[in-house]
């Protein structure tokens, strides 16, 4: 599944994943969150258990795209823009 996205890059659709990151980032804006903690809780916790891993491509992903950033510890949190 795909979801059309009005973001400022080049990409216009976003996978199921990537859209379940973003709700899940929507409700800290302003906090940086873990991998782990991302990958437990944006989706259903037996997805997380199946593949603790499966966050890491979208997240990979929404960095790209420059919908998410990353701090030096490696937690991520949704780029704030200015418009």
């Amino acid at each position: 599944m795909s979801v059309r996205i009005g973001a400022p890059n080049k990409r216009q659709v976003m996978s199921y994943e990537e859209f379940a990151i973003m709700n899940f980032l929507k409700g800290s804006p302003d906090d940086y969150v873990a991998r782990r903690e991302i990958a437990r809780k944006a989706l259903k916790r037996t997805v997380f258990e199946e593949n603790p891993h499966w966050a890491d491509a979208p997240l990979a992903s929404l960095v790209d795209q420059g919908l998410v950033e990353q701090n030096e510890s490696g937690h991520y949190k949704m780029t704030k823009y200015e418009g």
